[in-house]
């Protein structure tokens, strides 16, 4: 600036009145802002020339990226959706629930460690001998049943931290199993994967579609999928709550020929569960047999026994015997031969008549006041049997919790109610796929 003022000077005759200089001081400072200006508007072209360059660069490379990132991309995208990351996602498969509240045991029960089951193979705290074992399946589609199921379980139970919930999903353990665990945050459970394969091959058409999924099947399995240290369990379908202590229903005794107990329905007509095709066949029906040997040894009064049908929404199971006795095998034995001649028409009950009909360990039919859903057609309302209640099943086509939100329930669905742990805004999930039986 100083040579600018000199040529300046001499340029003006060597004028170096106040004015002169405040002019030229002017004159300049407007010239170096208009030269930063310029280079300013440099730097910003380079860099926008450098960043769609780059973007070009970014764009062609994502044509020549190898396949394999992309396949890593989406696998790590998939286990952030099944690990709950994704929760928005996960709201719009399933209804959202309350957290239940904490449930202690008293003074009188049995010490556990209470501690939750925090893996896949914590088998210590599985197999402890003071623990009931209480065996569901869960399905998108039943969530809000088997979410009551195990309230209500865990609500009247009188040691409620002595309970083990044995979980088996067919698909999306890990976000099922983080459901669970933000519904009942003490809850002791395990969730298992059920490979669907094993039996989808195997069943055969049924009068209701519902009865054809493959978790139907999975009551077949427990004994292979359990620890071997579960000796016994408790297996109960997701449509019924349990209004009594559920420690008296697992101190029931076994006998030694038995592999299951559950309430027996003599007065049922025990024919119309097979078609003509098997009753024609001798070879089918010399398998009820053993078992009227057996009724006739405990009923040795009447002239002449005749074979009891159980529903098998509500059985207690000795694993031991099911290992033994490879009647995993035998009910896949008998339902590959249905494949070949239609010998039933009712889903995953046949096989278990089958091999048990007239074997089975006797249960009070208080723990099994089934039939609420009406039957598998219409599902019409029905009145609970007469005599004391321990245990409500909606078995058959409808649903306490389909029928409420339809503003149609039966009388019964209003015992099914105060049981509900679903956030009403979520009740729009649909649920008319509900399959257990």
């Amino acid at each position: 600036m100083v040579r600018v003022l000199r040529r300046s000077c001499r340029w003006r005759g060597g004028a170096k009145t106040l004015l002169d200089i405040i002019r030229l001081l002017v004159v300049t400072t407007f010239f170096l802002q208009a030269t930063d200006l310029r280079c300013s508007c440099s730097a910003v072209a380079a860099v926008e020339a450098k960043r769609d360059s780059q973007f070009v660069e970014l764009s062609v490379k994502s044509w020549v990226e190898p396949a394999e990132k992309q396949i890593a991309a989406a696998h790590e995208e998939e286990q952030q959706v099944r690990s709950g990351s994704s929760s928005v996602e996960q709201q719009k498969n399933w209804p959202s629930f309350r957290e239940a509240p904490a449930f202690r045991n008293g003074n009188q029960c049995p010490y556990v460690n209470r501690t939750r089951i925090v893996s896949d193979t914590d088998e210590q705290r599985m197999c402890d001998s003071s623990s009931v074992h209480i065996a569901m399946t869960l399905d998108v589609a039943y969530l809000r049943g088997s979410m009551a199921a195990v309230f209500s379980i865990l609500k009247h139970s009188s040691c409620p931290e002595n309970v083990i919930f044995h979980f088996l999903a067919g698909d999306r353990a890990a976000e099922l199993r983080s459901l669970i665990f933000s519904t009942f945050p003490f809850l002791r459970f395990k969730v298992y994967h059920f490979d669907e394969e094993l039996v989808k091959s195997r069943i055969s058409p049924s009068v209701r579609l519902a009865l054809e999924h493959p978790l139907n099947y999975a009551r077949s399995y427990l004994a292979d999928i359990l620890e071997p240290c579960v000796e016994r369990v408790i297996y109960l379908d997701s449509d019924l709550i349990v209004v009594d202590d559920i420690v008296k229903l697992w101190g029931t005794r076994l006998g030694s020929g038995s592999a299951i107990g559950a309430p027996e329905y003599c007065h049922t007509n025990f024919t119309k569960y097979f078609t003509d095709s098997f009753w024609n066949n001798k070879a089918f029906t010399k398998v009820f047999d053993h078992g009227r040997k057996q009724q006739q040894q405990q009923q040795q009064q009447q002239k002449k026994s005749k074979l009891c049908y159980f529903n098998t929404g509500v059985m207690v199971m000795n694993l031991v015997k099911w290992r033994e006795q490879n009647y995993r095998s035998k009910i896949e034995s008998w339902m590959e031969r249905q494949k070949e001649s239609r010998i039933y028409e009712l889903g995953s009950l046949p096989p278990f008549l089958l091999l048990f009909a007239g074997d089975v360990e006797p249960i009070d039919h208080r723990w099994n006041q089934h039939g609420l859903g009406g039957d598998n057609l219409e599902g019409r309302c029905r009145a609970l049997h007469p005599g004391p209640v321990s245990l409500l099943h909606w078995s058959g086509k409808g649903k306490p919790w389909i029928r409420l939100d339809a503003r149609n329930p039966c009388p019964v669905d209003h015992l099914w109610a105060p049981y509900d742990l679903v956030l009403q805004s979520s009740t729009s999930v649909s649920s008319s796929s509900s399959y257990a039986s």
